[in-house]
């Protein structure tokens, strides 16, 4: 059985000048431990459909038709308190720039354990502070103690990227969504976060849609790749069928 299977999602936004239709019948799956690309220019609503399905969408959207299955049970019309038992749990989510997602005003370790709280809200005081150092030792910062009473500010942007996945991975969830993640990155630092990815793909088992505009990154990471453009999907399949189609007939470079 597949983890996520999305079928024939359309969302639109309802502006006053009209309706624009961002996600256009899109369908696809994704299974246990598989790295899934959702590939194309900006734009073309690679971000609005992974908030669909978390429904992360702003009032003015709305999902129009199609479905959302998570481990063979529907939950596209879901409640946000159904949803918040969803989000962090089964999914979680890493956004392109690390320094907005963090709190200025907050050390990363204190935002790490306040993740932690919300998610095992069971943990004494004490095994919160040692999740949390174990989430950052896990996302490969090193001397995590030390780490955990910096602020944001005081970080590189891969190692303030790294916290923000620490957080993702506050309740071991089944699902990662990675928009963009690396983009605000420098190459190599690009490459360190991948190699993280692919990392905890193989040890937590994790599944993971790497939402990205990079054809060396889905390259890189991906098994399969999902191209979208204009709001559609117009080609899935492994990595190796799809990706020359992908660099030359959509000209994506």
């Amino acid at each position: 059985m597949n983890l996520l299977e999305v079928e024939n999602l359309s969302v639109s936004f309802y502006r006053p000048e009209g309706e624009i239709e961002a996600v256009k019948n899109v369908s696809f799956s994704l299974g246990e431990g598989e790295i899934l690309a959702v590939m194309g220019e900006t734009g073309c609503g690679k971000s609005v459909l992974c908030k669909s399905i978390l429904k992360l969408l702003p009032d003015i959207a709305k999902i129009k038709t199609g479905r959302i299955v998570v481990r063979g049970e529907e939950i596209t019309d879901y409640t946000e308190k159904q949803m918040r038992k969803l989000r962090g749990s089964f999914f979680s989510m890493v956004f392109q720039n690390p320094m907005t997602a963090l709190n200025p005003c907050m050390s990363v370790g204190e935002q790490i354990v306040e993740a932690v709280r919300l998610r095992q809200p069971g943990l004494s005081g004490r095994e919160r502070k040692q999740r949390a150092e174990e989430l950052m030792y896990r996302v490969g910062l090193d001397h995590p103690r030390e780490r955990a009473k910096q602020y944001p500010f005081q970080l590189s942007g891969g190692m303030a990227q790294r916290c923000v996945i620490a957080i993702a991975l506050a309740a071991q969830p089944s699902v990662l969504f990675a928009d963009e993640a690396t983009t605000a990155l420098d190459v190599t630092v690009q490459a360190q976060i991948l190699d993280l990815f692919l990392e905890l793909r193989k040890t937590m088992g994790m599944s993971i849609v790497l939402v990205t505009h990079n054809p060396g990154v889905a390259a890189g990471a991906a098994d399969r790749v999902a191209l979208m453009k204009d709001g559609e999907l117009t080609g899935i399949g492994d990595v190796e069928e799809i990706f020359e189609e992908i660099i030359h007939k959509h000209n994506f470079i």
